[in-house]
């Protein structure tokens, strides 16, 4: 019986490990068929894809239009101009602040003090004084030089205050430049994509284009490209406040001239100089001495109400026609140096 039974179990045993091995057999024979069929079919797409003459064919790939050149070169004339117009705002902003702030002075300090009663009074003793030395000794200045030289001072003291005057316009046009600068980056980034110029061409087109600036002393000159200006934006920005800071220290004597010869101010002109000699000031202390141009209506016989507001308007016109000096006079502005910049770049055949 035991016999049997272990017959039995070893037909089963020797039927399960036929069976094994023939579907071994079977699924290498499906992997091998369909490793076959792969062949074929890849054979069949070769073949396909291949020309009339069999040979196969070739992708080609899409050719990149070409760059124009002149688009971009109008492109970046209207960065250029864009920028200009950013950092004119800018400055036209903080000179009218600067303005306000004198004006409060004048109006608070100045005013109050020249039409006091003590003051008048005063300066027509020295008035007099002056008058009888001058009398006496022709080299001295006369009354009226004397006076206007003392309201010139005053003046200059209490309102225009030079060494701040510098600090404050010094600092428009140190920010001024990093404006111009930095706008004139942001809005150069945006052409490579705009018209598909690869990094290398743009970087070499940036490179190609350069200015010669003259130094802040105004004798040597210093290459800039325009990759140098928006990669070195700090070194840029202080290159062009340098050249806006040598323009406008001249601006002073240009005011000058021009409110003296429309207000025909002699005295004004004459007397200044001891002004601004004494104010001082490394690149704006000749403004010091303007604001006795307005002494045209300086009168002791007129009241306060009557001449109080016609001084005060004065003033008020000589500090626009300063800003309007600073900002775009073709010589002395700020803007000048960003528009001679721009002239440069734009007169080159960059490509």
């Amino acid at each position: 019986m035991v016999k049997k039974r272990l017959q039995t179990t070893a037909e089963m045993l020797d039927s399960l490990r036929r069976i094994l091995v023939n579907s071994l057999w079977i699924a290498i024979v499906l992997i091998v068929l369909a490793a076959g069929g792969w062949l074929i079919l890849q054979s069949q797409l070769d073949e396909r894809r291949a020309g009339s003459d069999g040979r196969p064919e070739l992708t080609v790939k899409p050719v990149r239009p070409e760059i124009d050149w002149q688009q971009v070169d109008g492109a970046l004339a209207a960065a250029l101009q864009s920028a200009r117009l950013s950092a004119r705002e800018y400055a036209a902003g903080q000179l009218d602040a600067w303005i306000a702030s004198m004006m409060e002075r004048v109006d608070q300090s100045f005013l109050d003090w020249y039409f006091s009663y003590w003051t008048q009074q005063l300066l027509g003793l020295k008035g007099l004084y002056q008058y009888g030395v001058h009398y006496v000794l022709k080299s001295q200045p006369t009354a009226s030089e004397k006076l206007t030289e003392e309201i010139q001072a005053e003046f200059a003291a209490r309102v225009l205050q030079p060494q701040i005057a510098q600090k404050t316009l010094e600092r428009i046009v140190n920010e001024t430049a990093s404006r111009y600068v930095g706008s004139l980056r942001r809005r150069l980034e945006e052409i490579p994509a705009t018209y598909s110029i690869g990094r290398a061409e743009w970087q070499s087109y940036l490179e190609d284009i350069a200015i010669t600036s003259g130094s802040v002393e105004g004798a040597r000159q210093t290459p800039l490209t325009l990759k140098t200006l928006t990669v070195s934006g700090a070194g840029g920005a202080a290159l062009l406040a340098a050249n806006m800071k040598t323009a406008i220290s001249k601006a002073g004597s240009k005011l000058m001239a021009k409110s003296t010869g429309k207000m025909a101010s002699s005295l004004a002109a004459k007397t200044g100089g001891k002004v601004v000699a004494k104010a001082g000031g490394k690149f704006f202390g000749a403004i010091a001495g303007f604001g006795v141009l307005i002494w045209d209506v300086w009168d002791h016989r007129l009241t306060e109400k009557e001449n109080r507001p016609q001084l005060k308007r004065s003033l008020a016109d000589y500090f626009q026609e300063l800003k309007l000096l600073l900002l775009d006079d073709p010589e002395t502005g700020i803007m000048t140096t960003f528009r001679a910049f721009e002239h440069q770049l734009t007169a080159q055949d960059a490509r």
